[in-house]
């Protein structure tokens, strides 16, 4: 009990950084301003229909591959320090041990992963709340853009709205999965850069790691002739469009991205403790 104690605290004092780190205040604002324009653009193209306005729309949110990258990047900056290693730190661990240590960042970067899409998750509400029909429906907005039997003006921001995210889930329903799938890959992007930093003792090399996978996932979104590698994207698999239901599309199925997902991330915990017990933690900057 004691060390399971240890460990969530390990955990916690890096939560309580996020106080004085204006580098998560820097990424609060961004995604609260992306998400309020979002919202903007929804709100202009129900205008422009007559229709009315859904509070739905974390799972189109980052369906674009411009939002895609705009939402994803903030995930590398706020881990982009693993193994999160300061005076303090290197005085806990001592105390502590080095596997309660590692346990209690992994911890950390398991939960922040949770908080960051619960936090866009809440802003997409928050946005919408007030000019919404709450409803446990997707609202005709997104049905019409969705099906493409609306015609919006010239002026108005195109929205990506997936028919098949419409027609075979329940807003409640594409909401969870968004989620589940989009904090697992926030898990996966914090344990890359955690691991390599961890091997290369240099905390640029796990960032470029992880930047290398969410520009993958930047080119493969809309680019022609490269379809067939979305099963080799993890990061592409945090927005339902490219995920396969029924068999009606060449997307990987939702048990193939939690599985591969979940694998990748087990994969990378268990060669950060296998090193992380006894490699030196002195990081060249």
């Amino acid at each position: 009990m004691n060390s399971v104690k240890t460990v969530f605290s390990i955990c916690l004092q890096n939560f309580r950084k996020w106080a004085t780190d204006y580098r998560m205040w820097t990424i609060a604002v961004m995604l609260a301003v992306m998400t309020f324009v979002y919202a903007d653009n929804v709100c202009r193209n129900a205008a422009a229909l007559n229709t009315d306005v859904s509070i739905w729309i974390f799972p189109f949110i980052y369906v674009s591959r411009y939002m895609k990258l705009v939402f994803t990047l903030p995930v590398v900056l706020m881990f982009c320090d693993a193994p999160f290693i300061d005076k303090n730190q290197t005085f806990v661990m001592m105390r502590a041990s080095r596997i309660k240590w590692l346990c209690g960042q992994i911890l950390y970067i398991i939960t922040a992963s949770a908080v960051y899409y619960l936090f866009i998750f809440l802003l997409s509400i928050l946005s919408t709340i007030f000019v919404a029909d709450i409803s446990l429906d997707w609202g005709t907005t997104f049905y019409s853009l969705a099906n493409g039997s609306a015609v919006v003006p010239s002026d108005v921001p195109k929205l990506e709205i997936t028919k098949i995210v419409v027609e075979y889930f329940t807003p409640i329903q594409a909401c969870f999965f968004t989620f589940l799938l989009s904090w697992l890959a926030g898990i996966l992007l914090g344990m890359v850069v955690f691991f390599f930093n961890l091997i290369t003792q240099n905390r640029y090399i796990g960032i470029v790691s992880a930047f290398a996978l969410v520009v993958w996932a930047f080119i493969i979104k809309d680019t022609m002739g490269i379809g067939r590698f979305r099963k080799f994207s993890p990061l592409s698999w945090n927005t339902l469009d490219f995920i396969d239901v029924g068999g009606l599309t060449p997307n990987p199925t939702f048990p193939y991205c939690v599985s591969v997902l979940a694998g990748l991330i087990l994969i990378l915990m268990i060669g950060i403790f296998v090193f992380g017990r006894k490699k030196s933690l002195n990081f060249k900057e």
